[in-house]
């Protein structure tokens, strides 16, 4: 894979942290004889539906912002987590 998938916006320690996730599963994929080309195709699935489920979540099913659904989605859950 030429490009890794994290973006410049991350702090170094995000940063560190995705480049060592990355080179670990690279070397699983390496080791089970998976091409590093559907390595990379698989990561980008994921983001996309990663993209797709905030977008879902954001407008269709909490009516906010994409930059405020952690917030909303922490409080809700420890909303859950009080009641039960």
């Amino acid at each position: 894979m030429e490009r890794p998938p994290w973006g410049p916006g991350e702090t170094p320690e995000e940063r560190e942290e995705r480049k060592a996730a990355y080179e670990r599963l690279a070397s699983a994929a390496r080791r089970a004889g998976m091409p590093l080309d559907r390595l990379r195709s698989a990561l980008e699935n994921i983001a996309r539906n990663e993209a797709e489920t905030r977008r879902f979540l954001s407008q269709e099913v909490y009516g906010v912002p994409d930059e405020l659904l952690d917030d909303l989605v922490r409080v809700k859950l420890a909303e859950l987590n009080k009641d039960g």
